[in-house]
């Protein structure tokens, strides 16, 4: 479900003003009526708070899409949740490289 949703995602909303998007996580009922989706941003907080908004406006268009690629009977009822420990953790990696390359360079420019 999170590959067919990042499809949507990626290949039908390219138009909307969603930035940068990761799904970081997928939970479903067991009855298979409901669907919770994790979703990390990048950006700055008003960029992040916009993509998530044009996101939510296009929680049903991308349910029906969903509905035509799952084998099963009916698709689950979708909502996006905005992951926000998973997406600091992402930031603090890439820092964490940056300082990296950054005392990589300043070692080899001495």
């Amino acid at each position: 479900m999170r590959k067919e949703v990042e499809e949507i995602i990626r290949r039908h909303l390219s138009d909307a003003n969603i930035g940068f998007i990761t799904i970081t996580c997928v939970d479903i009922t067991a009855d298979l009526k409901q669907a919770r989706i994790g979703v990390s941003l990048m950006g700055g907080s008003e960029e992040k708070e916009n993509s998530f908004n044009e996101l939510i406006e296009a929680t049903p268009y991308i349910q029906h899409k969903l509905a035509g690629r799952l084998v099963i009977r009916r698709a689950p009822k979708i909502e996006f949740v905005f992951d926000e420990g998973r997406e600091f953790r992402v930031e603090e990696l890439l820092e964490e490289l940056r300082r990296e390359r950054d005392a990589k360079n300043s070692e080899g420019i001495s």
